[in-house]
């Protein structure tokens, strides 16, 4: 009880006081057991790019945030701080990491297939065969079919 009291002075018998004293210690210890197992080189030489780019994205996000902690703490306000505008940077940055991600994923159309698609949507039995692109352009035609008489027929 005395080393409480040294630790809390005259708030040591306020008991929502220490508990929340206590849960935010016990918060803060695990949030650099994270920032520690994150750190390791041996994870980052591992990993691609664009997951690269994502980890410090991260990581800058969360140790500027942990630091607007600590400015509250310290009854500093962070509004007022260049914590701020770097926090805010970061944020553009992540923007624009999820925009080159998202572009990666957005879905593509296959030129080729969508002809084949309209050409053979819009052919008739009474019209000629389309001939493929690659005949087209080249000049050649493709899968012509000769027809000889044969022998047969003569006898």
């Amino acid at each position: 009880m005395a080393d409480e009291a040294d630790t809390f002075g005259e708030l040591a018998n306020d008991e929502p006081f220490k508990s929340s004293i206590k849960k935010f210690h016990s918060s803060v210890d695990k949030i650099g057991e994270s920032l520690q197992l994150c750190c390791g080189n041996d994870v980052y030489s591992n990993m691609s790019s664009e997951e690269k780019v994502e980890y410090d994205l991260f990581l800058s996000y969360s140790l500027n945030s942990l630091f607007w902690c600590y400015l509250r703490t310290q009854g500093v306000d962070p509004k007022q701080h260049g914590v701020k505008n770097e926090l805010d940077r970061v944020r553009t940055y992540m923007a624009r990491a999820k925009q080159v991600h998202d572009r990666k994923l957005m879905p593509r159309v296959d030129q080729e297939a969508a002809e084949r698609f309209v050409t053979s949507g819009l052919w008739e039995p009474g019209q000629a065969k389309i001939k493929p692109k690659s005949a087209r352009r080249s000049g050649n035609q493709v899968n012509k079919r000769k027809r000889f008489e044969s022998d047969d027929e003569e006898t």
